[in-house]
């Protein structure tokens, strides 16, 4: 791959933001970052900022300072006594998840930008439940999207354990329409279901988005209520039946 890249500088929202924008535009797997290439073409950018005078947030030069100590960590001779039985931790790790996990709320955010819905379904919510309460429904139009965003990392971390190259699994992205189709399919059979289950069969990080979005749907359409334990746990989709109950 070349390192030659043309710089334009649009408004990032961070260096995460940065970071997204190098890898997407040169098609770079996620997973598997060229971290010398990239943290070549992330200090090009702030010296450009630089020499065009642009005001730099300072949370841009620790990104920088993080890339470099991954690029000189990933420098290192390999460690001829370390256990063949134990998988050595890549210095990348740690980045590749927070990138992972600002994406996925860059595409929520997106979605709720575009649809601009007129019933919201976000709104203030009250100290989640600790543990040791009794599970009780969140009130219909009462989780907010970032609850339910986090909820939706801990199960995207599910799947990439199980799946170690998911950036490379090549399957049919399903769209939003047959997720809200196979969710309904789900909620006739039972009345109550577990939104980790309906995740045990996707392999795809596109189709594990889109059944995120299904769920937000029919929350919207007031379909479905959701019941969460404590935060990060699993959401239990409840039918709504049209009785309303």
């Amino acid at each position: 791959m070349s390192n030659n890249l043309t710089l334009e500088l649009p408004n990032f929202e961070g260096p995460l933001d940065l970071l997204l924008h190098l890898i997407k535009s040169q098609k770079i797997d996620i997973y598997d970052i060229p971290i010398a290439q990239i943290t070549s073409q992330y200090l090009a950018y702030l010296h450009e900022m630089q020499r065009l005078n642009l005001k730099i947030a300072g949370e841009y030069f620790v990104m920088s300072s993080i890339l470099l100590r991954i690029k000189s960590q990933s420098l290192l001779p390999q460690n001829d006594f370390v256990n063949e039985d134990e998988p050595e931790e890549d210095p990348r790790d740690e980045l590749v998840q927070q990138l992972v996990q600002y994406s996925v709320f860059k595409k929520i955010s997106a979605y709720f930008k575009e649809r601009n819905e007129k019933v919201p379904i976000t709104a203030s919510k009250e100290e989640s439940v600790p543990q040791t309460k009794e599970i009780q429904p969140l009130p219909l139009g009462q989780i907010t999207s970032f609850d339910l965003a986090n909820t939706f990392i801990v199960i995207l971390q599910r799947l990439k354990l199980r799946h170690p190259n998911l950036a490379s699994v090549k399957v049919k992205a399903k769209s939003i329409t047959q997720m809200i189709d196979f969710l309904r399919e789900k909620l006739a059979e039972n009345k109550v279901i577990s939104f980790f289950s309906c995740t045990d069969q996707l392999q795809n990080l596109s189709d594990f988005i889109g059944l995120f979005l299904a769920l937000l749907e029919l929350c919207k359409k007031k379909e479905i209520k959701v019941k969460q334990a404590c935060t990060f746990g699993d959401l239990k989709l409840e039918r709504i039946d049209n009785n309303g109950k």
